[in-house]
């Protein structure tokens, strides 16, 4: 459940136009998984802590985007780029948690295809800096007529970036198992779908106790 909801949280971060109003949803939902994944490793931790920081944020954003909506905010426009610029810091932020958070757990279980990707995703979450350098109005004038064609790059940029997160956060749900998500399902005795299903969270089940057991392992090393 930690994955499946980080992922449903995290697919809300995609809107990129009126995202003041969807923010404060994504993240409530994102909080709610990385609380699940917090007991794992530290990176989920700080992740939670992030979110957490996130939520308010996100609840003060959609709050001065209603009263804008309702009581025309005079200088609700001058702010926006500000508040845009601590957005996309604050994504950064939990974007990089969370992909050291899969990568180690993904390391732990040797899901090496996983581990490589999440890796590799680290770096990338450059391209939130840079928007968030962009939305400043003294940034943007720097470069003249370029920066709406710079702008216009980093926001599709972001977008096929947002996606690939998707699908390694997908990823992370379909190849580690957790503890809750196996106490959800139960057996369908009646029909080959219902066995399908359990087959799979048989499967899971047992890749999760895998898990538990290289760690202990390996808590017993460091002891």
């Amino acid at each position: 459940m930690g994955f499946g909801t980080l992922f449903i949280g995290y697919f809300f971060l995609i809107n990129i136009t009126y995202f003041e109003y969807t923010d404060i949803i994504g993240a409530m939902v994102m909080l709610m998984g990385l609380y699940k994944l917090s007991s794992i490793n530290r990176p989920f931790r700080t992740a939670a802590v992030a979110c957490s920081v996130f939520a308010v944020f996100s609840l003060a954003e959609a709050a001065v985007a209603i009263l804008d909506l309702f009581f025309s905010l005079p200088q609700y426009e001058a702010i926006m780029p500000y508040v845009s610029a601590v957005r996309y810091l604050l994504i950064f932020i939990l974007t990089v948690c969370i992909m050291r958070g899969i990568a180690e757990v993904a390391d732990e279980v040797e899901a090496t295809g996983l581990t490589s990707v999440a890796k590799a995703t680290v770096p990338l979450t450059f391209i939130y800096i840079l928007s968030a350098l962009f939305e400043l109005p003294f940034i943007g004038s720097l470069f003249g007529v370029a920066t709406g064609y710079i702008y216009l790059f980093i926001i599709v940029a972001i977008c096929v970036f947002h996606i690939t997160n998707l699908i390694t956060i997908y990823k992370a749900y379909m190849q580690i198992c957790m503890p809750q998500d196996l106490h959800r399902k139960q057996k369908d005795t009646k029909g080959g779908f219902g066995n399908k299903i359990f087959d799979r969270i048989e499967e899971r089940s047992r890749e999760y106790n895998e898990y538990k057991l290289s760690s202990r392992k390996t808590k017993k090393g460091k002891k």
